[in-house]
């Protein structure tokens, strides 16, 4: 398979070389106290590093671990990636897991090691496993949270501590509330708290914990092409039993910034996950409201089908039985998830195969404009429009003796407009000049499906033939074939929505582009337009 360059610091896969010849812990790691008693089958954070650091040495084919970055105390925070071609970035679906969040939530870390034990131990006996792991590249951030986890296992007989371990300036307490400190929808919604001294301490801005931005950062890299890699993702919490689906911030259960498929795909996926582990699915805003956390950003900035998982045990009265389960239960509580998390995997080829949308939402390119994938704006530098360029936007509905701009897109709230803002008249951010965008690269399988979008042209009477939308195939050497052509004329078009399916057979396993064009370079008068879920289908 073609290849991509991995991403993460060359810098940090030294180091942890260097850890892995030397045989030694990395000293932050190695301080902290022992779980004691009846609890010590539970993992410090040192003990992590060597049960992960044993995984990699036993399956050096299939393990490689890194650091993505540091605490706010300079703690390493671990990641391993499980495939068969670990070196190798490769164009597979990818699976994100992490866990430790909240400091205390310590079954979260036994659940994600249980994980990497599932998916390497049983490589070689488990087909279901080994073809799960041949198809896809899975991420496992173990602890997301490794100075709250060194502190809460100090305290005697825990610490109940949930936060991460960074002074709040101008005030004497310490620690954020790692799931309330992403910027989507950051402090909006009464999810959160402003007071330093709360349990869910937002931080004093979005992203100002270096564990949060760790995280961004290298959710942020799986972005290859414009397109994220990651499909689907897991966070491990504690406690209730459940599987929890975005949004949090509101209680609305199609917002618009999630389509109705998404949210169709989404229940589908945690009834799926919950069949098997016994689970309650449930969006997450019906156990209650948060803003800034984890999932609400993976999906609302990556469109990537994020879960929360509460493990067990069921909600209790009391936060340390909530917990602190005794260690009596790892075994048990971890293997009840292993079903649920190989569906998980499975479902990540295609998400919308829950509800039968694998053909056009699965195929080699969807973009439903809801979220960026890698158009490129003016590729050629030839541009020359004045105003109306191609923007992805909300639109805002115009008018001029009928339609010529719609508030209501295809799907979701978005789409590909010639300037979406409505002004003071229906001229005042129309087409002015020509405007393009390109895709990203488009690999073509052997017997490709259709090409079809969604579209309008909408133009006033002094319209023409010099007034235009088209799309164009640009193969790998940068050759194009117009392949759709509407063209002006002297009459009121107003905007409607309307398709169009195109054959893609002439460019059968190749690498492709695909090139929006739209105009009005004659006289001028009102020209809009519009494209809306464009899709490379599967065959």
């Amino acid at each position: 398979m073609s290849t991509r360059r991995r991403p993460g610091p060359p810098l940090a896969a030294l180091a942890l070389a260097v850890v892995l010849v030397a045989g030694l812990v990395p000293p932050a790691a190695a301080a902290g106290p022992d779980y004691p008693g009846r609890d010590r089958p539970y993992h410090t954070n040192a003990e992590m590093i060597r049960a992960i650091r044993a995984a990699r040495a036993a399956h050096p084919d299939l393990v490689d671990l890194r650091s993505i970055g540091k605490s706010h105390q300079g703690q390493d925070i671990w990641v391993a990636k499980v495939s068969d071609n670990v070196e190798l970035d490769e164009p597979e679906p990818e699976v994100l897991v992490d866990a430790l969040h909240h400091a205390r939530e310590r079954l979260s870390l036994e659940q994600a090691l249980a994980m990497l034990a599932t998916l390497t131990g049983d490589y070689a006996t488990d087909p279901r496993v080994r073809s799960l792991v041949d198809a896809r590249e899975v991420w496992i951030i173990f602890s997301l949270n490794p100075d709250g986890h060194v502190y809460d296992v100090g305290g005697f007989p825990w610490r109940l501590w949930r936060k991460n371990r960074q002074p709040t300036p101008g005030s004497a307490y310490v620690g954020t509330d790692l799931n309330r400190n992403y910027d989507y929808r950051w402090g909006c919604c009464g999810g959160s708290s402003g007071n330093p001294a709360a349990w869910n301490y937002r931080g004093p801005a979005p992203f100002s914990a270096p564990e949060t931005r760790t995280f961004r950062d290298f959710v942020d890299s799986r972005v290859v092409d414009g397109r994220q890699q990651i499909r689907a993702h897991l966070t491990l919490h504690t406690n209730g039993e459940q599987v929890l689906w975005p949004f949090g911030y509101t209680k609305a259960d199609v917002p618009p910034d999630m389509t109705r498929e998404d949210h169709r795909a989404f229940v589908a996926l945690a009834r799926g996950m919950a069949a098997r582990n016994g689970y309650r699915p449930m969006q997450s805003s019906d156990l209650y409201v948060t803003d800034g956390d984890q999932i609400d950003w993976m999906y609302g900035r990556h469109r990537i089908f994020s879960f929360t998982w509460e493990l067990y045990p069921p909600q209790t009265r009391a936060t340390a039985t909530d917990h602190y389960s005794t260690a009596a239960i790892i075994t048990r509580e971890t293997a009840r998830n292993r079903s649920a998390f190989l569906y998980l995997l499975r479902a990540a080829a295609c998400p919308w195969a829950t509800i039968g949308r694998q053909q056009a939402n699965c195929g080699p390119f969807f973009d439903d404009f809801e979220g960026s994938t890698g158009w490129t704006a003016d590729p050629d530098g030839l541009d020359t429009a004045t105003g109306g360029r191609w923007q992805r936007t909300n639109p805002a509905e115009t008018s001029s003796d009928g339609p010529r701009q719609l508030d209501a897109t295809v799907s979701g709230s978005r789409a590909l407009v010639t300037g979406g803002a409505a002004g003071a008249d229906a001229g005042a951010n129309d087409l002015d000049g020509v405007t393009t965008v390109r895709s990203g690269p488009i690999v073509l399988p052997a017997a490709p499906g259709s090409l079809t979008f969604r579209y309008y042209l909408a133009h006033d009477a002094s319209s023409g033939p010099e007034d235009w939308l088209r799309a164009w195939v640009e193969d790998a050497t940068g050759e194009r074939t117009l392949v759709f052509e509407e063209l002006g004329a002297a009459e009121s078009d107003d905007a409607a929505w309307a398709a169009v399916r195109l054959p893609l057979e002439a460019w059968a396993g190749q690498a492709v582009r695909i090139v929006l064009g739209a105009a009005d370079d004659g006289v001028d008068g009102i020209v809009e337009a519009a494209i809306d879920d464009v899709r490379v289908e599967r065959p």
